[in-house]
This record gives C-alpha cells, structure tokens and sequence, in this order.
C-alpha cells in the first residue's frame, strides 16, 4: 500500500454509544483497531502505523481514555486534520439518553464517570461533555436503534460511497479422516459424488487437475447439487452483503480431501470470483502433502 492510500480514522462519542461496534466493522475491513490509547501516545501510533508500516489505522477514544478532554481531543483532532487532509476522518458517535441508561442497564457495566453519580446523571454529563466534540466530525452517526448490521452499513457508506463492501470468502478443501476445519460456516460433504480415486489413470491426479474436471463434470448429480448450491450462496451472499457482514466459511469434505472436495472447491470459488468477491480458497490436505 503507498502512503497516500492510508486512512486514519478517529472515533470518538458517548460511551455506550457504540464505539466498540464502529471499531470493530473497521478492523473487519483491514483497519488496525486501537481502543482507549492514551492521548499522549496517539502520535507515536500514527507515525508507525501509517508512516513506517502504512496501514490503515482506526483508533477509539471516550471518557475512559487516559487524558482525556474536550480541549486534548479537538487540539488533537484540528492536527490530523491538517497533518494527513482527505486520508483523515473524524466520526463522532452517540445515542439517545434513554438508549444509553438501557444499555448500561442491560450488559451491567458501569459508565466510566458513575463513581459517585447515579446512572442517568452519569450518562447526561457525558452527553454534554461530547457535545463540544460533534462540529469537528466528519460524519456524525446516531445509533439509537440501530442494530450492527445498520451500523456497519452506515459507517462503510460514509466511509468510501464509491466502494462495493461484499463480504471475503474463504473455501476450504478437506479430508473427513482428520477432524473439519474450525471456524467453518457451511460445509458440503462431496463424498455423494463419483471417487476418481477408485479410476487406476485417474488415483493419480488432484482435483485442480483437468482429469478430475472431467470426469466430475460427467457426474449429472454433482453437476445438479454444484447448481444447487450456487443458487443458495447466491441468496445468502447478496443479504450478507446488504447486512454488510464480513466474511463467509465455506468447507467442502471428502474421504481423502484430493479430488472431489478440492475440485468444489475450485469450482464454487471460480464462480464467486467471477461474481465480484474477493475469494482465499485453501486445499488443507494436498498443502500438507507439499
């Protein structure tokens, strides 16, 4: 990535309000996240992030943060601005005081400025004190009512309106003789199809082979399942991406995770790269073999 491309983005708002969740969609979208680091060492982060490592860097900042002030955060903000122009952005985030006394009622956390004041004088102060905050954001967004997936939605938009958020899909090929592969979403046993393995010419090759293409090609079942499946991925990935969720799973098994399981594999993620996505497929046991 060149230098110019690196976006710095500053959170900042109620606590409560959502600051966590804005962090976290940012990171999903290759964002070094950083909550709470301390005013004094902002600075030192953003050279060696953005400067020495040029990643892109979101860092969050509340009434928690370690000198922490109205006056320290818009000083802080009016030099970033000036320091990196259009690469920087300012999102101010909060919510009603109703929204926010119910959250902190809910999840039974205290507000970093409760000691000694009860919840809504607490939630109403910290409210006023991030009021100076709002002119110098870029983009203000309000979560009262609004799930994550709006959230993300909101702030991706925002963010970039000329990009195209689709979720990453990353296809893994395995072997049922060695245990699934953590973290998988959906999984497609291809043990149904036609074994290449039982064909003496065909034991031989792998499923990224034109052999194998073949002869699963000719399997009219494979071919309908194949079908099947492409239309319910069809399905699921255009409301993933109307949700703006980050990433799919997707495993396909059998029994030697060689042919059939690697040639799906291949199959389905040609298919999706072909429909926009950016795709990371991963052939487990014929990667273990080199």
């Amino acid at each position: 990535m060149l230098e110019s491309d690196c976006r710095l983005i500053l959170l900042t708002g109620a606590s409560g309000s959502g600051l966590s969740t804005a962090l976290k969609v940012l990171e999903d979208n290759g964002f070094m996240a950083v909550d709470n680091m301390p005013i004094a060492l902002i600075d030192q982060l953003v050279a060696l992030v953005l400067e020495t490592d040029q990643r892109n860097l979101a860092i969050a900042l509340d009434a928690r943060t370690t000198g922490f002030s109205t006056e320290a955060i818009s000083t802080l903000v009016r030099n970033l601005r000036d320091r990196f122009g259009s690469r920087f952005s300012a999102v101010y985030v909060t919510a009603s005081q109703d929204d926010l006394r119910r959250r902190f009622n809910a999840t039974r956390r205290q507000h970093p400025l409760a000691e000694g004041l009860p919840l809504a004088d607490a939630v109403e102060t910290d409210l006023r004190n991030m009021d100076a905050l709002s002119p110098l954001a870029d983009l203000h967004i309000d979560s009262s009512g609004m799930k994550p997936a709006e959230m993300r939605l909101q702030l991706l938009s925002a963010l970039d309106p000329t990009a195209n958020f689709k979720p990453k899909v990353q296809i893994t090929s395995f072997s049922y003789r060695r245990r699934l592969p953590e973290h998988t979403d959906l999984v497609l046993d291809m043990r149904f199809a036609r074994n290449p393995h039982w064909e003496p010419e065909l034991r031989g090759f792998t499923g990224l082979d034109p052999d194998i293409d073949a002869f699963l090609q000719a399997d009219m079942a494979v071919q309908q399942v194949i079908e099947s499946f492409r239309s319910m991925l069809g399905t699921m990935l255009e409301r993933m991406t109307e949700e703006g969720r980050p990433l799919l799973n997707i495993a396909f098994g059998c029994t030697g995770g060689r042919h059939r399981s690697v040639w799906a594999a291949q199959t389905i993620g040609g298919w999706l790269q072909a429909q926009g996505y950016q795709v990371i497929i991963t052939h487990r046991e014929i990667s273990a073999e080199s």
